[in-house]
Parts: C-alpha cells; sequence; structure tokens
C-alpha cells in the first residue's frame, strides 16, 4: 500500500492525476518503504501522514527529510490546496548494535564467560557459543537479549 484512502481526493483529482500520484508514491514505498494516509480533505486543506516502515539498508530518513518528500509528492499535484503532513520516523531498536563483535567487547568488559551467561540467562551453552561466535545468525530476539543483559 503506497497511499491509503487515495479516493479522498477524488474530488480535487481526475482519474489521470490520480494514477500519476500513485505512481509517485509506489517509487518511494519500494525505494524507501514509505506509505501516505490521507487523512481528511476538504476545500482548502488535504491532511496527510507519512511513515516510513523497515528498509532493508537499515537507513532511515529522519522527520523532517519525511515531511520534505511528501510536501514534494503532493505539492506540485495539489498545488490549490493547503498540506498538513506528519510524519513518522522510524527510530532503530537499541538492539540493533548488536553482532559479534558487540558481544565480544561487552564480555570483554564485563569479564564474563559464555558459562556465566547461560547459567544467568537459562540458556544452553551450546547455543550462547554459536551466537557469540557467529557460527549461529542472531534474530531480533536473541540480540535484545543479549544488548539489555550486557548493556547494564
Amino acid at each position: 500500500m503506497s497511499i491509503q484512502n487515495i479516493d479522498y481526493l477524488g474530488s480535487l483529482l481526475n482519474a489521470d492525476e490520480l494514477n500519476s500520484l500513485k505512481k509517485a508514491a509506489e517509487r518511494h514505498s519500494q525505494q524507501s518503504n514509505m506509505d501516505f494516509k490521507i487523512v481528511s480533505v476538504d476545500d482548502k486543506m488535504v491532511e496527510i501522514e507519512t511513515t516510513q516502515g523497515e528498509t532493508a539498508s537499515g537507513k532511515y530518513a529522519t522527520q523532517q527529510v519525511l515531511l520534505k518528500r511528501t510536501a514534494e509528492l503532493f505539492k506540485k499535484r495539489l498545488p490549490g490546496s493547503k498540506l498538513q503532513i506528519t510524519a513518522n520516523a522510524v527510530l532503530p531498536a537499541p538492539a540493533d548494535v548488536v553482532d559479534v563483535s558487540w558481544i565480544d567487547q561487552k564480555m570483554q568488559e564485563k569479564g564474563l564467560r559464555i558459562k556465566q551467561i547461560a547459567f544467568e540467562t537459562g540458556i544452553d551453552r551450546e547455543s550462547i557459543s554459536d551466537w557469540v561466535t557467529g557460527k549461529k545468525a542472531m534474530g531480533k530476539t536473541v540480540k535484545a537479549m543479549f544488548y539489555f543483559y550486557l548493556s547494564g
């Protein structure tokens, strides 16, 4: 979905203009995982909400960039309307910093061993060892566990 409630703009744009707007929004969706929602429309104002979901690259636009891109997208197609835009920027999860080298560094700083982590978390030593050495990939839950266990 790139523009939710696009039909709300039917009173302001013809079918070709709606289609052009939809295609441009789809490019933003494909390239940056940005989606738009038309919240309300009246004679003078169009209220738009922009969100950006997770991206494969892990790179996210700031709130200012989301606002700017949304304004650029809609302003040239709705020149007579005032735009009220809200943007919800994605904030990366704190646990996203967790990788094998981060875990190794934290374990060294705290003088921890795999055996102790296994004992205190209740997770078997083999699994802890596989994650710590990079033999086994860590999912988000595992990264979060290491982050909160080793950050304090």
